[in-house]
């Protein structure tokens, strides 16, 4: 199914932005059901006592903490993203979730694209990053640019830490957090239902996928990535809109996660020399050739789904 404008997912509801209430709703209980669970499964597999808790983002990082951080990530995610998600589809909105997720429509050309395009983007999107990183605020801001940095600095090390690979294990298990599980969970609720939901409400696609990135990117509270996370929505927004398939915007997502800490795991382990965690922006003849590709894959990536659609008809 192509989504156009003329054809949103959702059926038009007579308060559309009540049910956004209820989907906010059931996010923030399953988050809360699934990492007390993790919390429960932390303090019953490692040293990790019930007062060390409030403590976790804390330094000294022990590896007890590294432990229950995954666990309350892995599982608050699968629950506010990927349960409560598939729940609000099934029981508020009552559609069907081949409307979303369709394998036996997957195009092998249009993911091969996708991969592409997102790698490639990875290379335009250091220039953003940079740019972001060195943002400065106006004075009157001053107190929340110091507050922003100051997070900005403990999560990087949380981050750096995490991202600590000491045997191949680790890296599979940081690898299913932070690539699996919310390239499947955050494009669920991202762009299957709040993109879709706001296409109905403002009646312009455009719109949609342009509020739905800026809620996807400041969700992740990184003042500082910012704007490089909401190139990433509009781009994962678009794919899904020209696909009218889920299954793309997530391999997508996968892509742009996973890729990344293959390449920390392979700089970790001395098998290339390319330190991805360096936030620079690449020179800008690379940048200029990358974002040439990148332009030409998408055109292409919306041209498959326009003759598609074409051939269905």
């Amino acid at each position: 199914m192509l989504i156009t404008t003329k054809n949103p997912l959702f059926s038009e509801p007579a308060k559309p932005w009540y049910s956004l209430i209820i989907l906010v709703l059931m996010f923030f209980a399953g988050m809360f059901i699934g990492q007390f669970i993790g919390l429960f499964i932390s303090i019953l597999t490692t040293d990790l006592s019930l007062a060390e808790v409030p403590e976790l983002l804390s330094l000294p990082l022990t590896e007890e903490k590294r432990a229950a951080i995954l666990m309350l990530q892995g599982l608050g995610a699968i629950g506010g993203f990927i349960i409560a998600g598939l729940l609000y589809l099934v029981v508020v909105e009552r559609i069907q979730l081949s409307d979303l997720f369709n394998l036996k429509q997957i195009n092998l050309w249009a993911v091969i694209l996708t991969v592409v395009i997102v790698i490639s983007f990875m290379f335009v999107n250091t220039i953003f990053i940079e740019w972001n990183m060195n943002l400065s605020f106006p004075g009157f801001m001053s107190g929340f640019e110091e507050w922003a940095r100051e997070k900005e600095e403990e999560l990087k090390l949380v981050t750096d830490f995490l991202t600590e690979f000491g045997s191949f294990s680790q890296f599979i298990i940081v690898f299913l957090v932070v690539a699996v599980i919310p390239g499947i969970g955050e494009e669920l609720i991202f762009r299957g239902i709040l993109q879709n939901k706001f296409h109905l409400i403002f009646k312009n696609i455009h719109v949609a996928i342009l509020v739905t990135a800026v809620l996807f990117s400041g969700f992740h509270m990184q003042f500082f990535g910012f704007v490089p996370r909401l190139f990433l929505g509009l781009l994962f927004g678009y794919i899904y809109y020209w696909s009218g398939n889920l299954w793309y915007p997530i391999l997508g997502h996968f892509v742009n996660n996973g890729f990344t800490l293959i390449l920390i795991y392979l700089y970790q382990a001395g098998h290339i020399g390319i330190d991805i965690e360096v936030q620079e922006a690449y020179p800008l003849n690379i940048i200029l050739i990358f974002s040439v590709i990148t332009i030409y894959m998408l055109f292409s990536f919306r041209k498959q789904f326009q003759y598609q659609k074409q051939t269905d008809e």
